[in-house]
């Protein structure tokens, strides 16, 4: 059970952690909070995308679509003068998992890298409609309403909810027969089907089980920014920050996707407050480093038996 779930340790370790930032509007401090609600955002984002990507082995470059659409559908809601995160997150979820098993019925069918580019393809097309749409505000935008200053810790609750429900989630179904039928197509997916297992079905169901996690966080988070418009929610760093996050912590585990957000925010943030001009550089080398360096994470690191010795041994940029 360890195998599929990732440490135990780690595990617990991320619950604790996750108690431990309920403390942390009580500092009274909106940069730390924000800081932090932006840190469970790309956690939430993280562990949607691991579960197409780390337990079903397929890589989606196109994730940030349904964080976008969740945060335009609370824009949506708003638009109408319903702002109401328990109707927003919901709608959201229910929108992004409709839409990813229609999308992943023809798209799911393709393997490697053709269904990498698929999937960018379909969040670049999507961003650009809404980019056309007046409806949504096109590329000005939409204003959405906020809660005053002094209620400004609900969305950070929220988000909180969010990812925790993204942990739990992913623990419970890891531990699932579905989520052993996940593993089953990573490792070998013409093994798999021939055991009975169906593998687009499955594959559209861990997509449609991402799509509400990357969903509902963007629901928390349009309001919670107040404005949204398709550069913001659609960006660049919103499809990668998530896919690198759970690289570094361990894909197709539990833990990984939050240590990895908690690690990679935490360098971003040091690295803009010490090298403003040159962040962006400092960054990407970073995350050159971690996919170099860390091709499995660091939850395989924890569990490695041999030390730094078999992990030299097993990286593949020292192999001649």
């Amino acid at each position: 059970m360890g195998g599929i779930t990732g440490n135990r340790y780690a595990i617990g370790l991320v619950l604790f952690a996750m108690v431990a930032l309920l403390g942390v509007p009580a500092l009274h401090n909106d940069y730390i909070t924000l800081t932090f609600r932006n840190i469970l955002m790309f956690a939430a984002m993280s562990y949607g995308w691991n579960m197409i990507g780390g337990y079903t082995g397929y890589v989606s470059f196109g994730n940030v679509v349904f964080f976008g659409m969740g945060a335009y559908c609370s824009a949506a809601l708003s638009g109408h003068g319903i702002d109401n995160l328990v109707a927003a997150v919901p709608l959201a979820m229910l929108v992004c998992a409709s839409f990813a098993v229609v999308v992943g019925i023809p798209v799911l069918r393709l393997r490697g890298h053709y269904f990498g580019i698929a999937t960018l393809g379909v969040s670049l097309a999507v961003a650009d409609l809404v980019n056309n749409l007046d409806v949504l505000g096109g590329s000005s935008g939409l204003v959405l309403k906020q809660a005053d200053q002094a209620h400004f810790w609900i969305y950070y609750y929220a988000m909180w909810l969010v990812a925790i429900g993204c942990i739990l989630g992913t623990y419970a179904i890891a531990r699932s027969k579905l989520g052993y039928a996940f593993v089953a197509i990573r490792e070998n997916e013409d093994a798999a089907q021939v055991l009975g297992i169906s593998p687009t079905r499955y594959k559209v169901t861990a997509w449609a089980l991402g799509a509400m996690m990357a969903g509902a966080a963007g629901a928390v988070y349009a309001p919670a920014n107040g404005f949204i418009d398709p550069s913001i929610t659609f960006a660049i760093d919103n499809n990668v920050f998530p896919i690198v996050m759970a690289i570094l912590g361990g894909m197709g585990t539990v833990a990984g996707p939050f240590i990895g957000a908690l690690l990679l925010a935490g360098i971003n943030e040091f690295l803009q407050q010490k090298f403003l001009q040159a962040h962006t550089i400092f960054f990407g080398a970073t995350i050159v480093l971690v996919v170099v360096f860390l091709p499995r994470g660091l939850m395989y690191l924890v569990g490695l038996r041999g030390g730094v010795r078999r992990w030299f041994a097993d990286l593949r940029v020292f192999r001649v």
